[in-house]
C-alpha cells in the first residue's frame, strides 16, 4: 500500500491528461458536465499513474456524510450473534444497503457518550431492545443523526416493531378461550419490550405467575421453568399451572425442556406459547404457538427508513408492523385424565440447539 508521501494525487492525473484539475475531478462522478472523450483521457492518465480515484475521506468532508449506517447491538457482540432477532435484523440491514455504497458500523448499546458524539454515522439502526435506547436518542438527537429501532417496542420517536401489548393480549385471550385458567409467564429482562408483553398477559391473566429470565435464551427458560417447579407453580403431578407463556421462542423451547425433564408431557399436560416465529432446529416434535414479527423485513424496513430520511427528508416511521400467528396450542388438560409422572430419572444427552431464521 502506498504511504501518504507517494500517493498519486488528482493534480498530476490533471497533468499528465493536459487537463485543468477542475475538469479531473468532473470525470470521476457520475452525470458529472464533461465529454465522453475527456472523461475517456483523464481515466486513462489515472490508470498509466495507478490513481484509484478521489479519497472518500475527501468526498465526506465535502457532503457531510460518511456512507456508515450505524447498528446498536448488545454489547457482549457474541452473544448479540447467537440471538436470531439481532442476526435477522441484520440480514435485512445488510439487504436494504446491498444495492448502495453504504457501510455498517456496529456500536456496542454500552458506548458512552463521548464514544457516541464520535461515532462516525450518518444515521442508526438499534436492533432489539436495548436498556440503552434512550441515551442513543438523546447523544444522536444533539448531532442530528436519524435513529430507528428494529424488533423493540413501537413509539412515536422512530420505529419499525410490533405492538406487543396488543399481540401478547390476543395469544393471552387464545388460551383463555382453550379453558386455561391458571397460567405462568417466563418474562424476558426488563425493557420496554419485555414490559409491554407482561402488560398484555396480565391484562388477561392478573393473577399469572411471573418469572424473569436472566437472558432471552434456551438456558434461561430451563433455569425459569426450574424456579417454578420449585415454587410448585408447575408441578410434575399436573396441578399446577396449565399453560406458559414465554415471551420469546427461545424461552419457550428452555421452558419445554425443563417441563418434559420434570415429567410434564408438552402440550398435553402443560401448553407452552412463545413470541418471535423463529425455527429452533431440535424442536420439529414440537408445534409452538407462537406471534412471528417478520424480524428480518423490520431490519430492512428500519436501514431504508434512515436512508429515505437521510437522502429525502422523509419523517421517521412510527406506526406498528404487523404480525402473524402460529397457532398450535391444545384446551387445557383436564386434570382427572392427566397421567402421574413415573418415578425415573431418564438420562438426556445435552446438545447444542442451532437456530435459523424463517
Amino acid at each position: 500500500m502506498p504511504s501518504e508521501s507517494t500517493r498519486v494525487t488528482l493534480v498530476q492525473v490533471a497533468a499528465a491528461a493536459g487537463v485543468s484539475l477542475s475538469t479531473a475531478s468532473l470525470a470521476f462522478g457520475e452525470g458529472k458536465p464533461i465529454s465522453p472523450g475527456t472523461r475517456a483521457k483523464v481515466l486513462a492518465a489515472a490508470g498509466r499513474l495507478g490513481y484509484q480515484g478521489p479519497d472518500p475521506r475527501g468526498r465526506s468532508l465535502r457532503s457531510g456524510r460518511t456512507g456508515i449506517i450505524g447498528v446498536q447491538v448488545d454489547a457482549h457482540v457474541a452473544r448479540a450473534f447467537r440471538d436470531p432477532v439481532v442476526i435477522g435484523i441484520l440480514e435485512g440491514i445488510t439487504d436494504a444497503l446491498a444495492d448502495t455504497t453504504t457501510a455498517v458500523l456496529l456500536l456496542p448499546d454500552t458506548l458512552d457518550d463521548a464514544g457516541l458524539h464520535a461515532a462516525p454515522v450518518d444515521g442508526v439502526v438499534a436492533a432489539g431492545c436495548s436498556p440503552h435506547l434512550q441515551r442513543l436518542r438523546d447523544v444522536m438527537g444533539r448531532r442530528s443523526v436519524p435513529v430507528v429501532t428494529a424488533g423493540n417496542q413501537v413509539d412515536d420517536q422512530g420505529c419499525v416493531g410490533i405492538e406487543n401489548a396488543a399481540a401478547t393480549v390476543q395469544l393471552a385471550r387464545h388460551l383463555h378461550g382453550l379453558g386455561h385458567r391458571r397460567i405462568a409467564i417466563v418474562a424476558l429482562p426488563p425493557s420496554q419490550v419485555g414490559d409491554a408483553r407482561v402488560a398484555g398477559a396480565c391484562e388477561v391473566f392478573p393473577d399469572a405467575e411471573i418469572v424473569c429470565a436472566t437472558d432471552s435464551t434456551i438456558d434461561a427458560g430451563w433455569a425459569a421453568t426450574r424456579d417454578l417447579l420449585e415454587r410448585g407453580t408447575l408441578r410434575a403431578d399436573g396441578g399446577g399451572a396449565t399453560a406458559v407463556i414465554a415471551q420469546s421462542d427461545l424461552l419457550a423451547a428452555g421452558v419445554i425442556r425443563a417441563a418434559e425433564a420434570a415429567g410434564l408431557h408438552v402440550p398435553r399436560d402443560l401448553s407452552v406459547t412463545g413470541f418471535d416465529g423463529i425455527a429452533i432446529d431440535g424442536f420439529d416434535s414440537h408445534r409452538l404457538t407462537t406471534i412471528r414479527q417478520h424480524i428480518t423485513e423490520q431490519g430492512r424496513r428500519a436501514a431504508e427508513a434512515v436512508l429515505a430520511t437521510l437522502d429525502e427528508g422523509a419523517p421517521l416511521p412510527g406506526s406498528p408492523f404487523p404480525s402473524s400467528w402460529c397457532w398450535a396450542t391444545p384446551p387445557a388438560p383436564r386434570r382427572d385424565r392427566l397421567r402421574l409422572p413415573q418415578l425415573v430419572h431418564r438420562r438426556r444427552e445435552q446438545r447444542g440447539v442451532a437456530v435459523r431464521i424463517r
